[in-house]
């Protein structure tokens, strides 16, 4: 109530609200009543979703934080969640399957007969293929347990109120309907990565008839995998891949929505300077040093917890990408359906790349923020007059000040900046076009 209290005394009656899609109050009173509303809907449609999400994962308890059931319930669900992933690293061994990729091995005996059943000879590397993306993945939960068991889960919270409020402020006394809006969709793109994932397992499955009751896994001359059993481990494997993948969305999208929260912010506060919503410049040197502070956090672990999470799914992208360019080059082993397969690994491949981007153009839109708010400082001294009881001396500091504080979002410690962003798209682009031309790399040649 405190945080509404001091927002009451400086929200104007009206003020435009085209940049935010807000809903409107017109009175001092439902201003009021709209601020307060505004943290009520960030409680409802954020914060208990989100947490939600998290206490599946085990990242958060259902009950009181500290209390001995608490802790109880928590290390259940975290330890029946590592048997899980534990389990399915165990049958993509087994199964020479990991998530979109066979790894089959060269040996004759694919295309031999024994009784009625075709062989598939798992390569003898695939426990070595796997180590790499099954440790990233198993330290992307542990991470997760660790940040959310901290501090991390009342920063969000505290972030979100303070954007809902500073939005609501600079926009004349109305909440910010897109925000909510946004952050939904986040979720729900989320959980539709997470279906879309599962579907194209199954559709990986038909494609490549790995599913066929006449295929055996075939290891050695004592150890093979076919019939029922074959199909459990599989139907295993798919399910516990709906738990990998949930890791994967939950890291990505709480950096999504965290990112998003700080872009509201900082067009928030570039808002409030332009139209001099601010008393004086003290006022808005707090805001601005607070939205350093909460940049410090979303580049600290949140960022390292995305990090690790974008890195798995880049090698994701590039083996399946890499698969892609087997198949259309007739170098996958059979059994499996081309067209088809090509089609799977395609989605497959744009799938994994997806959420890599996804995470790369919301560091952008952060960066690109602050840039806004920096250029908002610049034009204060070109427009003195907005700011008359500031002398041009305070003036000078505060655009040197917007001009040296640090608003850029970072990933692997380095800054997403969004020229960069544009150029690596532009040279990217231009340089598969020029492989395709000069027949460098063809992805269809046998199609």
């Amino acid at each position: 109530m405190d945080d509404l209290v001091k927002y009451k005394e400086t929200l104007p009656l009206r003020g435009p609200s085209a940049d935010f899609g807000f809903l409107r109050a017109d009175s001092s009173d439902e201003v009021f009543d709209v601020t307060g509303k505004a943290v009520q809907v960030c409680e409802t449609w954020l914060l208990r979703p989100y947490r939600g999400a998290l206490m599946m994962l085990g990242w958060l308890s259902i009950y009181k934080e500290g209390s001995r059931l608490g802790r109880l319930q928590q290390g259940t669900v975290v330890t029946a969640y590592l048997c899980v992933i534990m389990a399915t690293f165990v049958l993509q061994g087994l199964l020479c399957f990991q998530r979109d990729v066979l790894f089959l091995s060269e040996e004759v005996c694919i295309a031999n007969k024994t009784v009625d059943a075709d062989r598939v000879c798992c390569d003898r590397h695939v426990v070595t293929a796997f180590i790499v993306p099954d440790f990233l993945i198993l330290t992307s939960y542990l991470f997760g347990l660790y940040l959310f068991s901290s501090a991390e889960t009342e920063h969000l919270s505290k972030l979100a109120e303070e954007v809902f409020i500073k939005t609501t402020s600079a926009a004349g006394g109305n909440y910010p309907k897109t925000l909510i809006v946004t952050i939904g969709a986040y979720f729900l793109a989320g959980i539709a990565w997470i279906v879309s994932s599962f579907v194209l397992r199954l559709l990986y499955l038909v494609a490549f008839k790995y599913w066929d009751s006449d295929i055996v896994i075939y290891w050695s001359d004592t150890f093979q995998i076919s019939g029922s059993i074959k199909h459990g481990l599989i139907m295993g494997s798919i399910i516990g891949f709906i738990f990998l993948d949930l890791v994967y969305a939950a890291s990505i999208i709480n950096y999504a929505i965290q990112s998003e929260l700080n872009v509201h912010l900082l067009k928030a506060i570039a808002r409030s300077v332009d139209i001099k919503l601010y008393r004086d410049l003290d006022e808005a040197y707090k805001e601005i040093d607070n939205a350093e502070r909460n940049l410090r956090v979303l580049n600290g672990k949140t960022a390292t917890g995305a990090s690790l999470v974008i890195f798995n799914l880049s090698i994701s992208a590039i083996v399946s990408f890499q698969k892609l360019e087997q198949l259309s080059n007739g170098k996958a082993l059979p059994p499996h359906n081309l067209a088809h397969s090509l089609f799977v690994t395609s989605l497959n491949t744009l799938l994994w790349a997806a959420m890599v981007v996804f995470a790369f153009v919301q560091a952008s839109r952060v960066t690109a923020a602050g840039l806004g708010l920096k250029r908002s400082g610049v034009s204060r001294r070109s427009r003195p007059f907005q700011y008359t009881a500031s002398q041009q001396s305070d003036l000078d500091s505060f655009v040197l000040y917007t001009q040296a504080v640090k608003l850029r979002a970072k990933l692997f410690g380095v800054p997403v900046v969004p020229w960069v962003m544009y150029a690596a798209v532009t040279v990217l682009c231009f340089v598969l076009i020029m492989m395709i031309k000069t027949d460098i790399y063809n992805p269809f040649p046998n199609v």
